[in-house]
């Protein structure tokens, strides 16, 4: 009786593995096509809500291509009298984090910063977190699309200059931009925060507390949904604009060794620098107090 069990836990254990395994092969290795496809045609950008102080204003923007699928939305924050000698700042984090990165990175005259959200949180329902994989992959293609949008509606309805622009990834973040600075040749600079790392390094950070027999495989199925947003793919295709990356010593989620190897695959013209610090997030107050910091004697030297 236990061998029966044991062999029909085993033959569902195999099925299970090949399903994964033909719907892995199933899916696109480059983002590329699909990003495009999204991005294609004009941009609409609707207006969400808006405000001011006496330095900035500061606007959400809805963006839908013109298919009116929606690709993201955007946190665009203007100084109102601009410098002649301004950056233009558009920033990825992690998932959820709203107008925050509006509110950590220093108003300057000569600074304007658009922050793209990532559309997508975590679902409630048993429905939900079976179509997780599925929405995840759409979310990432959208979020991609929608920081693409988010230079055109720079260029064309704020009228700035594409050659001002640095794209800035922080974290999970550091993905999006990554794919971002690959696939789009308008964006001169790309900028990674604490971030920086093939996927399955990075995964493999993420559990801690899985085994080490058996995290070789979770990462593998981990990998299956979201393998074709692996950074390490399209770093080397953002040469021949110049790539920064901002790594920190201490990291848990993407460790210095991953980030190294990492930046070893990307072509000139680029450059390493660390802080000695862990993984930077909004709560983290002095650690962030740092990154701003390195951030800004890097656009200073611009």
């Amino acid at each position: 009786m236990l061998r029966r069990i044991l062999l029909a836990v085993a033959l569902l254990v195999a099925l299970i593995a090949a399903v994964l395994l033909g719907f892995a092969l199933l899916l696109p290795r480059d983002a590329t096509d699909e990003v495009l496809r999204l991005r294609c045609g004009s941009v609409q950008a609707r207006q969400g809500s808006a405000s001011r102080d006496g330095r900035s204003s500061v606007r959400l923007v809805v963006l839908r291509n013109d298919r009116d699928e929606l690709l993201a939305t955007v946190w665009i924050r203007r100084p109102l009298t601009l410098s002649p000698r301004y950056h233009v700042l558009i920033t990825y984090a992690g998932a959820d984090t709203g107008a925050a990165v509006l509110r950590l990175i220093p108003a300057r005259d000569d600074l304007v910063v658009a922050a793209v959200q990532y559309p997508w949180s975590p679902p409630h329902t048993f429905a939900g977190r079976l179509r997780a994989p599925y929405d995840i992959r759409r979310a990432a293609y959208r979020t991609i699309a929608g920081g693409m949008a988010t230079v055109d509606v720079l260029t064309r309805d704020e009228r700035l200059d594409p050659h001002r622009i640095l794209l800035v990834g922080a974290s999970l973040g550091s993905i999006f931009a990554t794919i971002h600075g690959a696939i789009d040749s308008r964006v001169p600079q790309v900028i990674l925060i604490h971030g920086g790392a093939d996927l399955p390094s990075t995964l493999a950070a993420a559990m801690p507390h899985v085994p080490a027999w058996i995290r070789p495989l979770a990462v593998r199925l981990a990998l299956i949904p979201i393998d074709t947003f692996d950074p390490a793919r399209y770093v080397a295709r953002i040469s021949p604009r110049r790539l920064l990356v901002i790594a920190a010593r201490d990291d848990p989620h993407f460790p210095a060794a991953a980030v190294s190897a990492f930046f070893a695959r990307a072509r000139e013209p680029k450059a390493l620098r660390w802080t000695n610090t862990g993984h930077v997030g909004k709560r983290n107050v002095e650690i962030v107090a740092v990154v701003i910091a390195e951030l800004t004697r890097y656009l200073d030297e611009q």
